[in-house]
């Protein structure tokens, strides 16, 4: 039934889904701003055609190559700890979607036992 762990998890979802929103707009602000600065000051880790452009010249500098190949695994290993935590974020969520069925539907036997006790 619906007790009042329920309304303080309820009301804690609440507000936290209020401030989703601005968080989200200054995390999107952030992230261009971040992929402008890249293309800007090191295209290199930003620009496919840049780095496709400067390996077929034979301008791009040995030190410079020698980094990316020493950067790749790193990049790599990032990508499949992001898509990680993104998973088990994904659980969290399914796990909260479970507390709010099961919230509503106590909520709807509570409104139908009420409804057959006065009707």
């Amino acid at each position: 039934m619906y007790d009042e762990h329920d309304k303080k998890f309820l009301n804690k979802r609440t507000r936290l889904i209020s401030l989703w929103n601005p968080v989200a707009i200054t995390m999107l602000i952030i992230l261009f701003a971040l992929f402008v600065w890249l293309v800007i000051k090191t295209p290199y880790l930003i620009n496919p055609i840049f780095v496709i452009e400067t390996i077929k010249e034979n301008t791009i500098n040995q030190s410079t190559l020698s980094l990316s190949l020493l950067m790749l695994p790193i990049v790599v290993l990032i990508v499949f700890f992001i898509m990680l935590i993104l998973i088990l974020y994904g659980f969290v969520i399914m796990r909260n979607e479970k507390r709010y069925l099961t919230i509503i539907h106590s909520l709807e036997k509570k409104v139908e036992n009420d409804n057959k006790s006065n009707g």
